[in-house]
């Protein structure tokens, strides 16, 4: 059977799109397919935290990336249910906002430009491991085949579900979101926290923001997407204030569910990536980061596994080892704070605490940020000043 490339890559967002650069630029024959045909445009947050703009230097795709309409920001405002809301600065680095078409277009043009062959609507509909080979087909008529498969094809992977390894996502919130006119100073981001429910903004330079919503299911079961959208705003009184008069721009665009959930990430030949590897729920707005930092891990990990010859889920094992280590107390902290954040009678007093104390503030944002490590908040310091000492007190 003739291989047509060392590395079949199946899904050209962040994660897909990473590991074809490096993988690439190494070298390595690499054939990445996507089911859509690009620029296509995405349900997202549009926002890259510090720590993704790190990886996207590494990757030198954050030129492109400003100069196709991403913004920079230095700062955060959060705003609890009665409007308690600090603002603050993150410690180093800088968050970006952009449209996700964009950013996937300019990730999918590198890609390309490193020398990886692009194959847009490709689905696929069937794929198949044996001892030497991992074969993937479109409608059975088209196939490809290749030394290794990275999946990255999202959180609801069908590549990841005909080999077996994908894990289902248990309840979860399905996001709303569009874009406004919207009058103020820009460009900014914000995260708008509600009972059960939080909403973030992404407010560009030229009076445009995205607005997204992250709603319990049975709100969306009960009423259309723009009814399910303006009772929850009215939940959230800062933004209903902000939003008052807007102008909608766009139509409403919904996906999920979205919330915690890990797959079986390695098997023979298979390496899973981004969201078909592990869904995070994207309040603190980390998601992009751990698409492609997971996306520039398997890139390495597979580059190793080629060199060595060896391809056996055994082979693959650093992969898990690495993402435990990078990833596991940043999905403990994301999960603490979404415990803690959409409580009415608990977090308005978290956020004055953070307000009065801006060193606590910029701290967490850091964490959340991907810039600082997570152990800077989990330190019982942190956790006494935060909750106990007098809120004057500056750490």
């Amino acid at each position: 059977m003739s291989i047509d490339a060392d590395v079949l890559i199946v899904g050209a967002g962040p994660a897909g799109s990473a590991a074809a650069i490096l993988l690439a630029r190494r070298g390595v024959r690499v054939i990445l397919v996507d089911r859509a045909k690009f620029p296509r445009d995405k349900p997202c947050g549009d926002y890259c935290d510090p720590g993704a703009v790190r990886v996207l230097e590494e990757l030198r795709c954050l030129p492109d990336i400003l100069a196709a309409g991403g913004v920079a920001i230095s700062v955060m405002r959060v705003v609890a249910q009665d409007g308690t809301e600090f603002t603050a600065p993150f410690p180093n680095g800088s968050g970006v906002l952009w449209p996700r078409i964009q950013l996937d277009a300019v990730l999918i043009e590198r890609a390309a430009r490193a020398g990886a062959t692009i194959v847009e609507g490709f689905r696929v509909d069937h794929a198949a491991r044996t001892d030497d080979s991992v074969e993937i087909y479109s409608d059975r008529s088209r196939s490809m085949t290749g030394r290794l498969l990275i999946v990255a094809d999202g959180m609801r992977s069908m590549t990841a579900r005909r080999l077996g390894l994908y894990s289902e996502l248990s309840g979860g919130r399905f996001t709303v979101g569009a874009y406004f006119s919207v009058s103020g100073a820009g460009p900014a981001g914000e995260l708008h926290l509600g009972r059960g429910l939080y909403g973030g903004v992404a407010r560009f330079a030229s009076d445009v923001a995205n607005v997204c919503l992250a709603l319990p299911r049975d709100r969306l079961k009960r009423h259309t997407p723009d009814q399910a959208f303006a009772r929850a705003v009215a939940e959230l009184p800062r933004l209903a204030d902000e939003l008052a008069g807007a102008r909608r721009l766009s139509a409403f665009r919904c996906s999920g569910p979205v919330g915690f959930r890990a797959s079986r990430v390695t098997a023979d030949r298979v390496l899973l990536a981004g969201d078909a590897a592990m869904q995070i729920d994207p309040m603190t707005g980390q998601g992009i980061f751990f698409a492609l930092r997971s996306g520039t891990l398997a890139a390495e990990t597979a580059a190793a596994a080629l060199s060595s010859g060896d391809l056996s889920s055994n082979a693959l094992v650093p992969y898990l080892r690495r993402r435990a280590e990078e990833f596991g107390r940043k999905l403990t902290v994301a999960k603490l704070l979404q415990h803690l954040s959409l409580r009415p009678h608990l977090t308005p007093r978290l956020v004055g605490r953070l307000r009065a104390q801006p060193n606590l503030a910029t701290q967490l944002l850091g964490v959340t940020g991907d810039a600082l490590d997570p152990g800077r908040i989990l330190m019982p310091q942190y956790v006494w000043r935060l909750l106990f000492s007098p809120s004057t007190q500056r750490a």
